[in-house]
């Protein structure tokens, strides 16, 4: 069960995941760009770190970035990520499902549920990677 959570939850939950060191470098590195594109006063940034050092989750990060563009995922993309997901895993273990009923009465064609799980699945890569592009990036560009 621990193996499906870990595969599962950045995209049930993508707020909830832990900060990474990588992440926490990252976010740093957010800011201080924030800085030198005049985004955030040095004092407004020495907050900023002081939040992200208690800062435990990603989606903790929206208080971190409050106020500065393009820092971490709209809301949006997040829930979107959230229901598509949910949808594809539904999509997957009911057609799955029907597939496996039907083989047990004796029609075992070939596993036609594979084409929408599929086209379900790249909508959910799509989206996991847009969102997985905000933590990545390591400066904003602000105007």
């Amino acid at each position: 069960m621990s193996t499906l959570h870990a595969t599962l939850g950045p995209l049930l939950s993508p707020d909830e995941l832990r900060l990474s060191d990588d992440d926490r470098r990252t976010a740093h590195a957010k800011i201080d760009s924030a800085i030198r594109s005049r985004g955030l006063s040095p004092q407004q940034a020495t907050d900023r770190h002081d939040l992200l050092g208690v800062a435990r989750t990603r989606g903790e990060l929206r208080r971190v970035f409050a106020g500065l563009e393009d820092a971490v995922p709209p809301r949006g993309l997040t829930v979107a990520l959230r229901v598509v997901t949910a949808i594809w895993l539904v999509a997957c273990v009911v057609q799955f499902a029907v597939w496996g009923a039907l083989a047990m009465f004796g029609h075992f064609d070939s596993p036609w549920w594979l084409w929408s799980d599929l086209g379900l699945g790249a909508a959910v890569a799509i989206l996991w990677w847009t969102n997985e592009s905000y933590h990545r990036k390591s400066h904003l560009s602000l105007l």
